[in-house]
C-alpha cells in the first residue's frame, strides 16, 4: 500500500449508519418529527433505524390502598401493552415502507424507567433522535437529559413544528470549550455535507480568553474539506441563547451544533442556562453532545 492509497478523499466522513429514534405511545407517534427525521437521514446515509416506543403516561396515580393496587397494575399494564404495541407496529410499517431496515422495541412495564432502556440502546448507536419536550412534559425533558449525560451518544433534538432534518446551513455554537469541540467532531457527518457552516461565538456571558479560538476551529474543519465562516456576536444583557436564536433566524440556519453545558451533577441544576433555554425553545434542530 502506498502513502497515496492511505489518504482519505476530500470531505470524506463516515455517515450515521445506526440511528436510534424514540417516539411516544401517547397519541399518534407515527406523525412525530423525530421519526420523520430519522427516516430522512437514514435514506441519505443508507443507514438502519432502531425504533423505541416509550411507555404512555400513567392514566392515574399509583393507589395508596393495597386492595386496589393489583387492579390498577393490571389495568395500566394492559393499557401500556395495547398502546405501545399498536404504535410500534404502525411506526415500523412507516419505516419499512420507506425502504429501510428497522429493529423495534417498546416499553414493557409501567414501573420501568422511562429513559433507562433508551439510554442503553443509545450507547450502541451512532445517533439518537428525539422530539423536543413541551413545557409541561417533564418526563420527556428528563429523557433528553438522561441521553445527553448518560449515553455517550450525540443527540439530535427536533422541534415539534419543524421539518425533517436535512440541513444545508449549520451554525456551530462555539465557545472553544471541550464540550463544543466534542459536539463539532460528532457532527462531522452533517458538517461535511452542508453548503454553509458558520462558527458563532457570543460574547457577554463568560470569559472566553482561555478557550480555543474560532480561527483554530476553522483550520481543523478545513482539513476535513469544510469551509467554516466565523461570526462574533455580543449578547444583549448577557442573553446568549436569545442572541443565537436571533442569528439563526436572520441567517436562515437549519441546525445548531452545540455542546451541552453542565453546572452541577445535581439533577435540578444540571443544565447550563444557554443549554436549558435552547432545549425548551429550539428554533431549529439541535445537535447536542457532551
Amino acid at each position: 500500500m502506498t502513502r497515496d492509497d492511505m489518504i482519505w478523499p476530500t470531505a470524506y466522513c463516515e455517515p450515521f449508519r445506526s440511528i436510534l429514534v424514540g417516539i411516544p405511545s401517547d397519541g399518534d407517534g407515527t406523525q412525530t418529527k423525530a421519526l420523520a427525521s430519522a427516516i430522512a437521514l437514514a435514506q441519505t446515509t443508507d443507514g438502519t433505524v432502531s425504533l423505541y416506543v416509550f411507555a404512555p403516561h400513567l392514566s392515574a396515580p399509583f393507589p395508596m390502598s393495597a386492595a386496589t393496587a393489583s387492579v390498577w397494575l393490571a389495568q395500566e399494564t394492559e393499557r401500556l401493552e395495547k398502546s405501545t404495541s399498536s404504535v410500534t407496529h404502525e411506526a415500523s410499517k412507516v419505516i419499512s415502507g420507506a425502504g429501510l431496515d428497522v429493529v423495534a422495541e417498546h416499553a414493557s412495564s409501567p414501573f420501568d424507567s422511562r429513559s433507562g432502556r433508551f439510554v442503553q440502546l443509545a450507547r450502541v448507536h451512532d445517533l439518537a433522535i428525539l422530539d423536543a419536550a413541551e413545557m409541561s412534559d417533564t418526563s420527556q425533558r428528563t429523557a433528553i437529559e438522561d441521553v445527553l449525560f448518560d449515553s455517550g451518544c450525540p443527540l439530535l433534538l427536533v422541534p415539534r413544528d419543524g421539518e425533517a432534518v436535512r440541513p444545508e446551513r449549520i451554525a456551530i455554537a462555539w465557545d472553544g470549550s471541550a464540550r463544543s469541540a466534542r459536539a463539532v467532531k460528532d457532527a462531522l457527518p452533517f458538517l461535511v455535507r452542508a453548503e454553509t457552516v458558520v462558527a458563532v461565538t457570543v460574547e457577554g456571558e463568560k470569559d472566553l480568553s482561555r478557550m480555543a479560538p474560532g480561527a483554530d476551529l476553522a483550520i481543523f474543519l478545513a482539513r476535513h474539506g469544510i469551509e467554516c465562516k466565523l461570526a462574533t456576536l455580543v449578547a444583549e444583557a448577557g442573553d446568549v441563547a436569545e442572541r443565537l436564536r436571533s442569528f439563526v433566524t436572520s441567517e436562515g440556519m437549519e441546525m445548531i451544533v452545540m455542546g451541552a453545558f453542565v453546572h452541577s451533577r445535581f439533577r435540578q441544576a444540571i443544565l447550563g442556562g444557554v443549554t436549558r433555554s435552547l432545549l425548551e425553545q429550539p428554533p431549529v434542530p439541535l445537535f447536542l453532545a457532551h
